[in-house]
């Protein structure tokens, strides 16, 4: 008698623990979901300000890319920019036509699904130029008077003595938060700046 007393002491206390365990687990499942709901959009939103940032830094190398080719060159290069589009590249400004039929290809390539966000001349799929300013200098409007046309895609020049133009280049993702690429055109360096990330980062 004794001994079956102790099996069902033993068997309800297994029971009670049994049971306080899978509470514990449920408590930490409900949890788990809790914080994953509350952090999922803040993740979600810093990956989207990294890409953002990183496309911005491809932008600001090309740039790097066209001011040494036209040093190296001795010729005029652009990186030539779709305003509203993802599409850039690096070329000699004399290109600027056979640039504009490129751009419109690969755009509707990647629209199509033929190409890939990844390659060289292609912002990540949900990023958009959405403004190209430049400072039109003599040198410029030199240029364009001879070309009689800056073609589809906004120019943005590098002459051969390091210099270029001054510019300001907007890009945006889908979640409206933009940031902007500098170049000062006495050095013909650029730099990103002004990151207007959205609060889910911390970054105003």
């Amino acid at each position: 008698m004794k001994k079956k007393l102790q099996n069902d002491a033993f068997v309800q206390l297994r029971n009670r623990c049994a049971g306080m365990t899978l509470m514990e687990l449920l408590l930490v499942v409900a949890i788990m979901v809790v914080v994953t709901a509350v952090a999922a959009p803040t993740v979600q939103q810093t990956l989207a300000n990294q890409s953002l940032k990183k496309s911005a830094d491809r932008v600001r190398v090309a740039m790097g890319q066209a001011r040494v080719r036209a040093i190296k060159n001795g010729e005029e290069y652009a990186v030539f920019i779709s305003p509203g589009g993802s599409y850039f590249s690096v070329a000699p400004f004399r290109t600027f036509e056979q640039q504009g039929a490129l751009a419109g290809q690969r755009e509707r390539d990647l629209a199509e699904g033929r190409a890939s966000s990844f390659e060289d001349d292609l912002l990540p799929v949900g990023i958009l130029f959405v403004a190209a300013e430049s400072a039109m200098d003599a040198r410029g409007a030199d240029i364009l008077s001879t070309s009689g046309s800056k073609g589809a895609l906004e120019p943005i020049f590098f002459y051969p003595d390091g210099t270029s133009q001054d510019a300001i280049i907007t890009l945006q993702n889908q979640k409206q938060a933009t940031v902007e690429v500098h170049l000062r055109g006495l050095t013909g360096i650029a730099k990103t700046v002004r990151p207007d990330f959205v609060e889910a980062e911390g970054v105003q």
